[in-house]
């Protein structure tokens, strides 16, 4: 089975969608024997390349400009069709709904089946009403896309969930996941540490970073001095919050470590008392640092909002706390300090049976192979 992934972005860029796509094609050529070909942006320059990546050939396609965190060239469509006449694959598997490259797929694809892997529970932003109309017309646009898929792929139930009705029959949940060895026995620091872990371009400020920051200020005046918190990520914004940390006299205590991977990003997770993630806004289906935490043995302590409600269940394998509210995220941080140890160890245990038993890439390879078995 030859298929073709087409990405907006793919690694090096590092981000939850570039990471799920990653990861997927890797199983599928790992564990089920497919071939994997990648069609992605140009994130670095604005020509065409190819290159191998993980042992896999990888088209960038170069884009004429950037639209928020769109990469945008309407002749994409007629590229695609080039490399699939190349490479004749038995299927297409595009990743959205960031636009443009999964719908030039969906134009391009022809006679080869469609399968739509969609990752996020809307794209609605807290506060950004101009960009909320293009949202609108554009998942009317969209549909054209869900109408062309064979079957729809959702990273979470919770994604499923908001889809219209007449699309729910073809739509399938191939979850978020970590590897299986991945997960392993960890145990609680004893300084409290805690981590962030996301892109800092301004396009990803609805992570909630600044209201983290605000958070770790009211957490210093109320309980104590005696923390830090590691940044895990790097972009365009980040000299803004470290601004924001400098004007709260916060750089004692806020370490900004760019962007990390691989061991090194494994082993500052398994010294985290817990991770924090904050979004204002419902867009992650599942975020993969909450299975990357609970795999290496932190908490995870999470707005909660959209999907978030249905990835933690509170106090049993994490924390959640109500949005836009740094006071609430302050207090939970301190309630989290306060837990035992060995309850808190308890939640990470739980996360990680969780992991073992629904959130494996080598499970998600098995699922999609017999999705398309049946599909074809």
């Amino acid at each position: 089975m030859k298929a073709l992934v087409v990405t907006p972005y793919y690694y090096p860029k590092i981000g939850g969608l570039e990471n799920y796509a990653r990861q997927l094609g890797i199983a599928l050529r790992e564990r089920k024997g497919w071939e994997i070909v990648i069609a992605t942006s140009n994130h670095e320059s604005r020509t065409n390349r190819v290159e191998t990546v993980d042992g896999m050939k990888t088209y960038r396609l170069a884009p004429w400009f950037k639209i928020s965190n769109t990469p945008v060239n309407p002749l994409w469509v007629f590229r695609l069709r080039t490399i699939i006449r190349r490479e004749k694959p038995d299927l297409i598997l595009a990743h959205s709904p960031v636009p443009t490259l999964a719908d030039a797929a969906a134009l391009a694809a022809g006679k080869t089946p469609l399968f739509l892997v969609y990752h996020a529970a809307t794209l609605y932003k807290h506060d950004a009403p101009l960009f909320n109309i293009i949202v609108k017309l554009y998942n009317r646009y969209q549909t054209i896309t869900f109408n062309r898929a064979v079957r729809i792929l959702t990273a979470s139930d919770y994604v499923k969930a908001q889809f219209n009705p007449r699309f729910q029959a073809k739509t399938q949940v191939l979850h978020n996941s970590v590897w299986e060895h991945e997960v392993v026995k960890s145990t609680q620091p004893k300084r409290v540490e805690f981590i962030f872990i996301n892109s800092l371009d301004r396009t990803h400020a609805w992570k909630g970073l600044d209201l983290i920051i605000e958070a770790m200020d009211r957490y210093r005046q109320r309980y104590g001095s005696d923390f830090t918190l590691t940044v895990i990520g790097d972009g365009d914004y980040r000299q803004h919050y470290e601004t924001v940390t400098r004007k709260l006299k916060l750089t004692g205590h806020i370490h900004f470590m760019g962007a990390v991977t691989g061991k090194p990003k494994d082993d500052l997770l398994s010294k985290a008392t817990a991770l924090i993630t904050y979004p204002t806004a419902a867009n992650d289906a599942f975020p993969t640092v909450l299975l990357e935490a609970w795999a290496k043995g932190a908490p995870p302590v999470i707005a909660a909002i959209g999907p978030t409600l249905s990835c933690i269940n509170d106090r049993v394998d994490g924390y959640l706390v109500k949005p836009y509210a740094p006071d609430d995220l302050a207090a939970a941080l301190n309630e989290v300090v306060h837990t035992p140890k060995a309850r808190r160890q308890a939640l990470v245990a739980a996360g990680q049976a969780r992991i073992r038993q629904y959130y494996t890439w080598e499970r998600q390879a098995d699922i999609l192979a017999k999705i398309v078995k049946e599909a074809l």
